[in-house]
């Protein structure tokens, strides 16, 4: 038999003799019963360990019931269930008394055995189902913390392998003195390299999206500006299936308020789809107008199309289109163009004759008056000699630090190396560099421990990279005095503009870029 231990707080002996008399005619439960006359005892008698349930009288020998209740809350005690007996069916004193914490109140007239024992029984009962809910909504969070930092871990994997191969391709791609066809192949190995990247990114998005934390910059964006560089992007795949592409840019309000990255990922994962599921020699059109207050963009291709039946759910996390083995992708780009698109206050929808009849997918995005910036108006600042310029790269992959460290030279850099924080440290304080380059993740600590170090002797200039890139790794970096934040793979050319830029700043001001 479930043995419960059952406080009885009330001034009143004869009273207490009562419930305990009634409980204890219980034959579903053994009740212990413990008695208490006052506040000062009540409580004391909680701290000796917490009782099951409360049956609590409303007037005490030093207070009230009321009086109680806010007693062990003051304490920080944990509120055990309480049902109350009131001198009167007051209706406001009961509304009282539930707010401070009771789970029940009963009218002190001679309450029959039966109401007292379902009062308790429901007391606790709902005292344990609200702890057993806290617990699961803990468990839930702990989950969830627990994938976050899986999958962050997992994205730092993947992408430090793929650093040193995107810096060599990179610079490799550029090289004059090679061959056309060697020129081809190191660009295809980029591209495809930069696609992989792109797909751990899908996956670090989608946390953000189920957690709502997809972070969307607001500032006034051309869109058709975003559409171009969009298939700037994925032209290699439709000369590659010889799709012919047709663009009517016909809005003549085309400027949303929003993140260009952003509204430039939405478009290139639709036009990824399209290079996908068209069919070589076939057609994609691309097409944008204005509706009262919303800029429509209409994608539409003449591929392989999409079961009517499927065209509810395609927009679902890990829902590709066609889930067949000569598919590629896991079906995460849908989803968070779906999410961008909304994050922008728009929406999007997919139409299909099914088979064979193509695709369209049809976006609208509330318009703005705004100007954005034009790339042009801001002269650019003259390039500035970067000659004798020394830099130190810290990196505990070896690979990378290898080929890093190769194109840094190649660049006219003077470069020094470092896998861990002792050995950066004492470089750095042997021979201060202009600038540090610098891993997150190190055998001996981390990136921002370094800094820490570092600045504790003076200035220091540092970019970070690394294969961290959730929102708190960005932030972490530029609390910890990293001027730039960038994420594994880089494009070694995006690092070396901004390693120039950063050596001809003066300021100290932080950029974090993914």
């Amino acid at each position: 038999m479930e043995r419960r231990t059952l406080l009885i707080v009330d001034a009143n002996a004869r009273d207490r003799a009562v419930v305990a008399q009634h409980l204890r005619r219980d034959t579903g439960y053994e009740y212990h019963v413990i008695e208490a006359a006052s506040i000062a005892e009540g409580v004391a008698r909680i701290a000796e360990g917490a009782p099951d349930c409360i049956v609590l009288g409303d007037r005490l020998e030093d207070g009230r019931a009321i009086d109680f209740l806010q007693a062990i809350r003051s304490e920080g005690t944990r509120l055990p269930p309480a049902v109350i007996f009131t001198g009167t069916g007051d209706h406001e004193q009961a509304v009282e008394l539930m707010k401070a914490g009771a789970q029940d109140y009963l009218v002190r007239t001679d309450p029959a055995a039966e109401a007292i024992r379902l009062a308790v029984n429901a007391a606790i009962y709902k005292a344990q189902t609200e702890q057993s809910n806290e617990r699961l909504c803990e468990e839930a969070r702990t989950a969830n913390a627990a994938k976050d930092d899986f999958l962050a871990m997992l994205s730092h994997e993947l992408r430090t392998p793929l650093t040193p191969v995107l810096s060599i391709v990179s610079v490799a791609a550029r090289d004059p003195a090679l061959t056309a066809d060697l020129r081809e192949t190191f660009a295809m190995i980029q591209r495809n390299v930069e696609l992989e990247a792109r797909l751990i990114d899908d996956l670090l998005d989608l946390t953000q999206i189920a957690s709502g934390r997809l972070k969307i910059e607001r500032a006034p964006v051309d869109v058709h500006r975003c559409i171009e560089a969009a298939l700037d992007v994925c032209v290699a795949g439709f000369e590659e299936k010889r799709i012919t592409v047709r663009t009517e840019l016909a809005a003549a309000r085309s400027v949303v308020l929003g993140d260009f990255a952003r509204l430039n990922q939405m478009l290139w994962n639709l036009l990824k789809n399209a290079v996908k599921f068209t069919a070589p020699y076939g057609h994609v059109a691309i097409a944008t107008s204005n509706q009262e207050e919303t800029l429509r963009i209409e994608i539409r291709d003449d591929g392989r199309g999409i079961d009517p039946a499927r065209l509810a759910t395609i927009f679902g996390a890990f829902s590709p289109i066609r889930p067949q083995p000569t598919a590629t992708g896991v079906g995460l780009g849908l989803a968070i163009t779906r999410a961008i698109v909304e994050g922008h206050g728009g929406s999007i929808r997919a139409e299909s004759g099914g088979e064979g009849h193509g695709t369209v997918f049809d976006i609208s995005l509330p318009v703005s008056d705004a100007c954005p910036a034009s790339p042009d108006e801001t002269p650019r600042p003259p390039v500035p000699d970067t000659r004798g310029k020394t830099l130190l790269v810290v990196e505990d992959h070896e690979d990378t630090r290898r080929a890093l460290s190769r194109a840094l030279r190649r660049r006219g850099f003077g470069v020094t190396a470092a896998g861990s924080v002792a050995a950066a440290c004492e470089q750095y304080l042997a021979a201060p560099a202009d600038l540090v380059i610098c891993d997150i993740g190190l055998p001996d600590g981390t990136g921002w421990e370094l800094m820490e170090k570092l600045r504790a002797h003076g200035p220091v200039k540092a970019i970070a990279v690394s294969g961290y890139g959730m929102d708190h790794d960005l932030e972490r970096s530029q609390r910890a005095g990293f001027v730039a934040h960038l994420t594994k793979p880089i494009d070694f050319s995006r690092l070396e503009t901004l390693i120039v830029e950063k050596l001809s700043d003066r300021s100290d001001q932080s950029d974090t870029s993914d």
